[in-house]
């Protein structure tokens, strides 16, 4: 008379659970690559170039905050917060133009960089679109970004200034060039600032992490 040995209950349960594991781990893998993100140093390290220029982004969360970050120094400071913030742009006398909005009401207001205060605001009509874009100069029309596969490139005219890889889903989805011309910066899907030299002299370095939009001026 031949016995048969059965394997215990909790050991079904474990090997499945563990082949459950082996699966997810294999289906993150061909979806997402096993490349992580490119590393890049810090403009702040010894070595890297003084950049003049100031970064205005909004922290969002309960409330959303406005902060305005001088590159130069990489101090960041909070100027409001408010529900429904988003900035539009720098105006041509330096105040940020933030778009503001609430369950009953829809307006541009305009905040002094320098002390946070609303220097103006007017409330859009029902037939009047926001506009969301700050207008883009010719040098930034000449910054090309693209993404397959994990390989990323920055391209000002006919010069790479970035090529790396990274995970399958890594990419750079707002770039510009600053107000001297002499640097590209660029937001990538970490929520990093980059900048760059336009020259290839040097960079990327990382400005600042944790921004997600942004307005360089």
């Amino acid at each position: 008379m031949t016995t048969t040995s059965k394997m215990p209950r909790s050991s079904k349960l474990w090997l499945g659970a563990a082949g459950i594991v082996v699966v997810v781990v294999v289906a993150v893998v061909l979806l997402f690559g096993t490349t992580a993100a490119p590393d890049f140093p810090s403009l702040y390290e010894a070595g890297a170039p003084t950049i003049e220029g100031t970064v205005a982004y909004v922290e969002y969360g309960p409330d959303d905050c406005l902060h305005v970050l001088s590159v130069a120094t990489g101090e960041s400071e909070e100027l409001l917060c408010e529900r429904g913030l988003w900035v539009e742009a720098w105006d041509s006398d330096g105040n940020l133009r933030v778009h503001r909005s609430g369950p009953r009401f829809e307006e541009l207001v305009l905040v002094d960089p320098a002390t946070g205060a609303v220097v103006s605001a007017r409330e859009f009509t029902p037939d009047e679109e926001p506009p969301f874009h700050q207008p883009r100069s010719e040098a930034d029309r000449s910054l090309r970004a693209s993404s397959r596969d994990g390989h990323v490139t920055l391209s000002y005219r006919e010069a790479v200034l970035i090529d790396v890889e990274g995970s399958r889903d890594y990419s750079f989805w707002d770039y510009g060039v600053t107000e001297d011309e002499a640097y590209a910066w660029v937001c990538d899907s970490e929520e990093r600032v980059l900048v760059v030299a336009l020259d290839g002299s040097g960079g990327p370095w990382i400005v600042a992490e944790g921004i997600n939009e942004l307005r360089w001026k």
